[in-house]
């Protein structure tokens, strides 16, 4: 768990050190999101190790709404059989788990809903800290894709116009004042329209935050030009729910590393 240091401020934990430290050696990150309700537990598992199998970085598992009430045996049996990092992305505190190594400790700065804001945070806080599970300080950034997607309507909340992305950069600055060290661009699960490059490219330009960059990704090309605009991590879930073929994430894993 990471330690707070000189002022109360977070230091990098264990996780968020190999994750930096992975940015040495390729490009960007890849992450790959695992969702506990698209499949049986076994199912879950299969995909997780598929995916560390072929050069993830980092599993991420979780979503905007969990109803699977085997998740947290997903989460226990993806830390057993890996050493590839388990990192819970929650949609609310009642999905905090034991099980994974970290958390996306996220605020919904997009939004103007106080309960993601800082109402979950708050609750969610106790448990994360009574786990010891790091957590990786992270802003969260409802894009919008060209739907309504599940975070949009789970929220509550207005996602950030894709053609203003003077308007990102600007929550990205506030995040960084506010002390979050990463800063995470969202389409959305089932986004029709990836997050536009010319935002990502502003955001990376305009913060020293580290940048992740998800949804609506469906082919390799479109991660490396997120990439090549800034992104220090890509993360892709669905496309790989619906397609099975194990060359098409090794395409993944190449475009994204470099």
């Amino acid at each position: 768990m990471a330690q707070t240091g000189v002022g109360g401020l977070m230091k990098i934990g264990p996780i968020e050190t190999r994750l930096i430290q992975g940015l040495d050696k390729v490009k960007s990150l890849f992450f790959v999101l695992l969702d506990p309700d698209s499949a049986s537990a076994d199912s879950i598992v299969e995909s997780g190790l598929r995916a560390v199998k072929h050069g993830a970085d980092a599993l991420l598992l979780g979503g905007s709404f969990i109803g699977n009430p085997n998740f947290t045996q997903i989460a226990a049996s993806l830390k057993r059989e890996t050493q590839t990092p388990i990192i819970l992305f929650p949609g609310g505190c009642s999905h905090v788990t034991p099980g994974p190594d970290a958390i996306l400790f996220t605020t919904l700065i997009s939004g103007r809903n106080p309960q993601y804001l800082i109402d979950e945070q708050v609750k969610g806080a106790v448990l994360v800290r009574s786990l010891k599970m790091e957590a990786l300080p992270t802003a969260y950034m409802l894009i919008e894709s060209g739907r309504t997607t599940a975070v949009e309507y789970i929220s509550n909340t207005r996602p950030i116009p894709s053609d203003k992305p003077a308007i990102a950069a600007a929550h990205a600055m506030a995040a960084e004042l506010m002390g979050q060290r990463w800063v995470y661009l969202e389409a959305g699960s089932g986004a029709l329209n990836a997050v536009p490059v010319p935002m990502v490219q502003m955001v990376r330009a305009s913060v020293d935050l580290k940048v992740i960059v998800g949804g609506g990704i469906r082919t390799p090309q479109q991660a490396r030009e997120r990439v090549e605009a800034g992104a220090h991590a890509i993360v892709v879930g669905n496309l790989f729910e619906a397609n099975r073929d194990e060359s098409l994430m090794r395409d993944f894993v190449s475009a994204v590393h470099g």
